[in-house]
């Protein structure tokens, strides 16, 4: 067993403990305070760490080898939770009412905190400084902007960042991940529709914009298929339709909100666009009218070439050539890391979570739990990439 496996594996228990203890505590986008709390406690018994709280308001930035010459790389990882009502029983289940770690930032933050507490042991053998960066507000929220915005990637200043997710969709400790588009551009956006309310018994004395809701909704589905080439993607999702509040009432407005993605800011854009004027024609066309808001969504996440190659260079050394796939199909989820990718060069990867057996809970799902058996791998990735990155 190598000197760097032995210490992995002499810090797992601990490192599983206080995932474990994360997840009972979840916190929401940029209220995430005892978390960051429980990080930098153990962050502390680093020898020589600079670290700098409150980034972001509850971000924490920490930086191993700092007066080091070389390159410095960054690793980071989320810290937020959803706001969702766990369905779990088991005894680190959610302690706060309508919040859970369903997206597996617990197991996020603990693995860095592991690999972290492994480099103050080894600092040594790096080449060049560590900024271990733990992100508030991911899940919609651009935690990675603000942090941008606060200058997470100076002094010292980042040559390259590395992120990684765990995933049911691959087996456990497998690593997926491909050079340029991985994760897609996204926009959120709010329809407002404005009618004339009436007794839907004369629904000839108003104009019902539940009808025109249901018109935008069926129409907009040809943006994608008769605006994006057949070999791209794209997509267009309404989730939430807000009529009226009684069965005999056709209200005077109702709103709509969704989201759109694409695997290229061009696309995205465009289905901005093409969405606007559906909406204000197919409202107009109904003697009604509407306005459509976006808001929020994160950039496409693009990995840089050499990064992932260099991603796959390392995991060789300690995985199996069959768990590494660097072929992975994109996926229409987003992910603010992409900001940092907008910045400097990068790589983003997934971790497989999935056991042999049973499919466990996706992400996002009320009886999801990020496997502990996939930390000590976790760990030895933020390492591996940390001890050996170099800028040749």
């Amino acid at each position: 067993m190598d000197d760097l496996q032995k210490r992995i594996e002499e810090i797992t228990p601990e490192i599983q403990e206080f995932r474990r203890e994360l997840h009972q505590y979840p916190e929401p986008a940029f209220e995430e305070e005892k978390t960051a709390a429980r990080v930098v406690a153990r962050l502390q018994k680093i020898p020589g760490i600079q670290i700098i709280e409150g980034v972001a308001k509850t971000g924490v930035v920490a930086t191993i080898g700092a007066d080091k010459s070389g390159p410095c790389v960054g690793l980071r990882a989320d810290m937020d939770c959803l706001r969702m009502v766990e369905k779990n029983s088991f005894d680190h289940c959610s302690q706060n009412d309508g919040l859970m770690h369903a997206c597996g930032h617990d197991g996020h933050t603990a693995s860095l905190v592991g690999a972290a507490l492994v480099l103050g042991q080894i600092q040594d053998e790096l080449q060049g400084p560590v900024k271990c960066i733990f992100q508030p507000a991911e899940e919609n929220h651009g935690g990675a902007k603000v942090m941008l915005d606060e200058g997470v990637l100076e002094n010292p200043k980042v040559d390259a960042i590395f992120g990684m997710h765990g995933t049911t969709a691959l087996p456990l400790n497998h690593i997926g991940l491909r050079d340029g588009a991985l994760m897609a551009a996204s926009r959120y956006f709010t329809i407002t529709i404005h009618g004339r309310g009436c007794h839907a018994a004369s629904p000839h004395r108003g104009i019902d914009p539940v009808l025109i809701g249901s018109q935008i909704i069926c129409s907009l589905q040809s943006i994608v298929s008769r605006n994006v080439g057949p070999q791209d993607s794209a997509l267009i999702s309404i989730p939430k339709f807000t009529g009226s509040t009684a069965p005999n009432v056709i209200p005077e407005k109702v709103t709509l909100e969704g989201t759109l993605r694409a695997l290229s800011d061009t696309n995205r854009a465009m289905l901005e666009k093409r969405l606007q004027e559906m909406v204000e024609h197919t409202a107009a066309a109904y003697g009604g009218s509407a306005e459509i808001a976006y808001y929020g969504g994160y950039p496409l996440l693009e990995n840089d070439t050499d990064s992932a190659r260099f991603v796959e260079k390392v995991a060789s050394g300690f995985l199996d050539e069959k768990a590494i796939d660097m072929n992975l199909p994109p996926s229409m989820g987003a992910e603010d890391f992409a900001f940092y990718l907008q910045e400097i060069p990068g790589a983003f990867l997934w971790l497989g979570l999935q056991p042999e057996g049973e499919p466990a809970p996706s992400l996002h799902h009320p009886c999801f739990d990020f496997n502990d058996n996939a930390i000590p791998a976790a760990i030895r990735m933020h390492c591996e990439i940390a001890r050996t990155f170099n800028l040749s």
